[in-house]
């Protein structure tokens, strides 16, 4: 059932949204799921947000950080 959860992806990237979970996908799959990077994108680090055990967990997270089911990634804004 787990699997089967999607994850969701915010912020700047193309194709903001709902999609289906892969196994052992980092931010910047899930980005390439998305359709990459925005050209305003910060592509050093994005923002996680999941809920466990009635808890809410808030983190930033490095491109190479793996994603779990039914999280939502939150791609940042760079500034100039």
């Amino acid at each position: 059932v787990q699997q089967n959860r999607p994850f969701f992806i915010l912020g700047e990237v193309r194709n903001a949204g709902q999609y289906p979970y892969v196994s052992g996908m980092t931010i910047e799959t899930a980005v390439a799921i998305a359709g990459g990077y925005s050209e305003r994108a910060n592509e050093r680090k994005a923002r996680i947000t999941r809920r466990a055990n009635g808890f809410v967990e808030v983190i930033e997270v490095p491109p190479d950080y793996v994603v779990q089911p039914g999280d939502s990634v939150y791609v940042y804004e760079r500034l100039f």
